[in-house]
């Protein structure tokens, strides 16, 4: 390669790992819970301290039985520990510990977090996944009485009253929107014609939406009608095969914010149980989407079930809640399929592919204790830890130096920046450097003084021939090379293995050696080469010596 080229990829590498290692403040666009969008301002670090380093987070998850009791809590721990541990490492390269404790608890420690929310939301999602037909009999508005007089049988007819007062949202009455000619999109405004609701308590309170078996409801009285579906004898009288979901979309209308529910069948066509892989992506008109895919067995089912069922709605439904608003089926669908966010960003729909891959939990978890945690070193070992460290880097600086001289201090300089490749690529893999992150720095930037050590000696053997320093220099380098290249594909597959089938600090051990390894490899067959270079350039007529 031409030597103005190799100092451009030099130039180019050193620009890209400080910029990978410089601290950066980003602004996201989030959909708030009541529907607004906001903007979250935060600075990411590029590199984190682990957890013997630093501290961290700390999750203590025990067994839900709110809803149901659960005869085997230490079994059903068992088997949530693999889907929890699976979301962990698929979180990031950090070194989380996640563990059993006793027979009733999960202990998650998670070190450098910056978003304890997000980590709590994909530690505690069930991800359970559904596809359920929404319904079209208006099995709802038949069971209307049933749910008043339900809710009239507890005496909540006061806990409504205020809401029902509320006549600046457009609310309509259901016998006028079935047979209205209505459309209602997210984020559109339409004008404020409606009428004042009339029927019972739990009536008054829903509209018709857009498509068979959606119904609206104002943002203010979503508890309400929570608390509705929370009673045991409104849920008595729902329609038999029917239950009445709630979406995660907010809807606007007018000036008013609206929450949808959504009566679909019990039954549903296919779980989340075939589903074999999920990933996150964008579209121009759903924006973002999860895509996702079903095992063979999973699409034939799949397939035949919504054959019955075209120009039906389909709501993708997890953990009894509905992802976007309910697709139409056009025709047959097989292996491959998509779930629509909402306008939720990138970052909502990575966390729903990975709690997806990783799949659903055995059993609801919850959160029996959360804090923060210190450095589990202490600071007295973390600072003679960082001085042996400066200690080993400066002997052997002065041992490379005195021994090979001016080919010793071109082999610093390259290692200088073998530095500061290994530290932008784990800033890139957003890595979080621990003890275990530490020893595999250093086994690599042995691994970098072997290749150089190699080269050298080498380039000694050929002057001793008696060939000139510019002939010694390319012989020696393109004769060390398959030395260098078979000693580090061995440690690269080595590193590659631990990554693959260790968790936590062997994780981390292994992204920080392959790292190593990496840079140690364009550091000295590319980097010192192009020093050399470099030299040759710069002298006048061809060298005769070479302090080596």
């Amino acid at each position: 390669m031409n030597l103005k080229y190799r100092i451009a990829v030099v130039i180019g590498l050193i620009l890209a790992s400080a910029a990978a290692l410089f601290p950066r403040t980003v602004t996201e666009r989030v959909r708030s819970p009541d529907g607004t969008f906001v903007y979250d301002t935060v600075k990411r670090v590029p590199l984190k301290l682990g957890l013997d380093l630093q501290g961290g987070m700390h999750l203590a998850l025990e067994v839900d039985e709110s809803k149901a009791s659960v005869p085997d809590k230490s079994e059903a721990l068992d088997r949530a520990l693999k889907v929890v541990r699976t979301r962990i490492d698929q979180f990031g390269v950090s070194e989380p510990l996640v563990q059993k404790s006793g027979k009733d608890r999960i202990i998650v420690e998670l070190p450098g977090i910056d978003d304890p929310l997000r980590a709590q939301e994909v530690v505690q999602q069930s991800a359970f996944l559904q596809f359920q037909i929404t319904d079209k009999t208006q099995a709802l508005e038949k069971a209307l009485p049933r749910l008043d007089a339900a809710v009239r049988a507890r005496g909540a007819a006061g806990a409504a009253a205020p809401a029902a007062a509320d006549t600046s949202r457009p609310a309509t009455r259901i016998s006028d929107l079935l047979t209205a000619d209505t459309t209602v999109t997210a984020g559109t405004e339409v004008a404020d014609t409606a009428v004042a609701p009339t029927g019972g308590q739990f009536s008054r309170l829903i509209q018709q939406g857009q498509m068979p078996g959606e119904y609206l409801i104002a943002r203010d009285d979503v508890p309400i009608i929570e608390s509705y579906l929370s009673m045991p004898e409104v849920q008595a009288a729902v329609p038999p095969g029917k239950e009445i979901l709630f979406g995660i979309d907010s809807i606007q209308l007018g000036n008013a914010w609206y929450r949808p529910i959504y009566v679909v069948d019990q039954r549903p066509i296919i779980t989340g149980e075939y589903l074999t892989d999920a990933k996150p992506n964008t579209s121009p008109t759903e924006g973002t989407i999860v895509e996702f895919t079903f095992n063979n067995e999973g699409g034939r089912r799949f397939r035949n079930e919504t054959s019955r069922h075209i120009q039906d709605y389909m709501a993708i439904v997890l953990d009894d809640r509905v992802m976007g608003r309910p697709p139409i089926i056009q025709s047959a669908i097989g292996t491959r399929g998509q779930i629509t966010m909402g306008g939720r960003n990138l970052q909502a729909a990575s966390d729903l592919a990975l709690v997806l891959r990783a799949g659903s939990l055995p059993t609801p978890l919850k959160i029996a204790e959360i804090r923060q945690i210190g450095a589990s070193l202490g600071q007295d070992s973390i600072d003679q830890g960082r001085r042996a460290a400066i200690v080993a880097v400066i002997m052997l600086v002065v041992m490379i130096i005195g021994y090979y001289r001016f080919a010793g201090m071109l082999a610093v300089s390259g290692l200088l920046l073998y530095v500061l490749f290994t530290l932008g690529m784990l800033a890139g893999f957003n890595a979080v450097l621990t003890l275990p992150g530490l020893a595999g720095f250093v086994l690599s930037l042995g691994v970098a003084v072997d290749a150089n050590v190699l080269i050298f000696e080498r380039i000694r053997e050929e002057l001793d021939r008696g060939k000139t320093v510019r002939t010694a220099i390319g012989e020696g380098f393109g004769n060390a090379m398959t030395a260098i290249i078979d000693s580090n594909v061995t440690a690269a597959l080595t590193a590659a293995v631990l990554y693959q089938f260790g968790t936590g600090p062997v994780r981390g051990f292994a992204v920080t050696l392959l790292a190593g390894i990496i840079a140690s490899m364009i550091s000295s067959i590319f980097v010192v080469r192009t020093f050399y270079m470099i030299w040759l350039s710069r002298q006048q007529t061809t060298p005769e010596t070479l302090s080596i």
